[in-house]
């Protein structure tokens, strides 16, 4: 009689374990695109609650067709997660939410989904599903804020910035004559200086609609300085290496040498915020005596004639000077208060 070779149950478990890895595989997919659906639906639901029904519109367009904004609003990027996210468009297609503003002369302007965007041209794609907004140049700032806000997909320092365009686009102001009615601002609410009534309450009301979680004097202290962080420190800081309070305080250090090893230790050593001040302390006490007895003895120098002899325009400089010198000394003043 012939003798029938039974399949060994070895074999039939790794086959069914394998049939059971796929069909988790798929289950695993069906959930991963079920919520990309939900989340692109809850998306342009929420953009049709921001701008309403009639200034909505959809279409599929060509990437290259969509031009970026005249700022950048993202420095920082996680590289992994971009990858995982440029692997799911290639898997399940593209499911995500581009917004985009129609201008005058109906190009496509993006306001919101910049990492989207650049995943969908790393995958391959060529053409997009977007969500066409018949807004203002302001609005669309503003909803480029919103959404990033919601999805927290920006840090500080590209949140300052872009928060800072559209207080250019509100004011009418260049970015340094935006910064410098910021300063006036906050020295006005403390007395110490005199701001136009129409740029206070533009200022107000756009970080009652576009920041509500922000107040202007906070932005001022705490998200300025961040624009003139020095550029290892910046780096360190966008690529996610240190902290955003650590980075504020090594901004603050005037000596390279020092800020750098300091930096070095908080990016090697992981050293907290208290670790590092209690490093900088002997070094920043000793040269910030020195350095402001120096100006005390400078200031004291300047006499009523020798303001007298100035012409109009070295007066404008002079106080221009005095303007930034009080901006340094209440950054310091602060800092002496903590």
């Amino acid at each position: 009689m012939a003798t029938t070779n039974r399949p060994k149950v070895s074999s039939f478990l790794s086959t069914s374990s394998k049939a059971l890895e796929t069909q988790k595989d798929l289950d695993n997919a069906r959930q991963q695109i079920s919520q990309l659906e939900k989340d692109l639906a809850d998306s342009e639901k929420y953009l049709e609650e921001l701008v309403g029904k009639n200034n909505l519109s959809q279409a599929v367009v060509s990437i290259s067709e969509i031009q970026r904004r005249p700022y950048q609003s993202r420095v920082e990027r996680d590289e992994e997660a971009f990858n995982d996210l440029v692997a799911s468009i290639k898997s399940f297609g593209f499911l995500g939410s581009i917004w985009v503003q129609r201008l005058k002369d109906r190009t496509l302007r993006l306001i919101a989904g910049e990492t989207r965007l650049d995943a969908a041209t790393a995958a391959g794609l060529t053409e997009i599903k977007v969500d066409i907004a018949e807004v203002d140049d302001v609005t669309a700032v503003k909803l480029s804020r919103v959404e990033n806000t919601r999805r927290r997909s920006l840090n500080a320092l590209d949140d300052t910035e872009e928060l800072l365009y559209l207080l250019t686009l509100v004011l009418g102001k260049t970015k340094k004559e935006t910064i410098r009615s910021l300063y006036r601002y906050k020295n006005a609410a403390e007395g110490k200086a005199k701001i136009d009534q129409g740029i206070k309450s533009l200022i107000e009301s756009t970080f009652i609609e576009a920041a509500p979680e922000l107040g202007v004097k906070t932005f001022v202290t705490s998200r300025l300085p961040l624009l003139e962080l020095p550029t290892e420190v910046l780096a360190a800081y966008n690529s996610g290496k240190i902290e955003y309070t650590k980075a504020i305080f090594l901004g603050r250090i005037e000596d390279p040498k020092l800020r750098a090893s300091l930096l070095h230790e908080a990016v090697s050593n992981k050293l907290s915020l208290a670790a590092l001040k209690k490093k900088a302390k002997p070094t920043v006490q000793t040269n910030a005596v020195d350095s402001i007895t120096k100006l005390h003895s400078r200031i004291d120098s300047i006499g009523s004639k020798q303001i007298s002899k100035l012409s109009k325009r070295q007066k404008t400089k002079f106080k221009k000077s005095i303007l930034e010198l009080e901006k340094k000394l209440q950054d310091i003043l602060a800092e002496l208060d903590e």
